[in-house]
């Protein structure tokens, strides 16, 4: 997680909530066993509150797009040469990129589906594989960058289908 101004000022403006919340505590309850209860209960919602609103901040801090996308078959090493471009949406720096995907075997079945020669040939293929692959290792805000990877594929596969998602941090 990259901290950012929206970060600093949303904690401190929780810290400040918090620490009224054990003033009000201090001041109100007499009983020790209730006071430690609800100071307990107090830390731990602000906790919670501190790490929800980070994730939400991070949802509009970290954004960015994959367009150009191209998936070209290295049949003398049995690979996948994966490219693109990644352009970051914002303004804040974007730490890594990553790639994930998927890639699955259409199989076309003849005959009956439940039959137990199709289930057992079902049983029996591996029909997908996945890949995390890093992209991009540093993005100043507002900029993009190219990429090219090379996953392995698996020679087993006749039909392949590609799915992907971006997953920046």
């Amino acid at each position: 997680m990259q901290l950012t101004i929206y970060h600093f000022i949303a904690f401190i403006i929780l810290v400040i909530c918090f620490i009224l919340i054990c003033v009000l505590i201090f001041l109100k309850i007499k009983q020790r066993e209730i006071a430690l209860t609800a100071y307990s209960i107090s830390t731990i919602f602000t906790a919670l509150l501190i790490y929800s609103v980070f994730l939400t901040i991070n949802q509009f801090t970290i954004q960015a797009n994959l367009s150009n996308l191209t998936f070209t078959r290295d049949l003398r090493n049995e690979s996948v040469i994966v490219a693109g471009k990644v352009q970051n949406l914002t303004k804040f720096d974007i730490r890594k990129c990553y790639l994930m995907l998927n890639i699955f075997n259409k199989q076309r079945i003849g005959g009956e589906i439940f039959n137990d020669k199709n289930i057992r040939d079902a049983k029996m293929k591996n029909t997908s594989v996945s890949y995390t692959i890093e992209i991009i290792d540093k993005l100043p805000g507002n900029t993009y960058k190219e990429f090219s990877a090379s996953v392995p594929f698996p020679p087993s596969f006749n039909n392949a289908e590609f799915y992907h998602t971006l997953k920046c941090i």
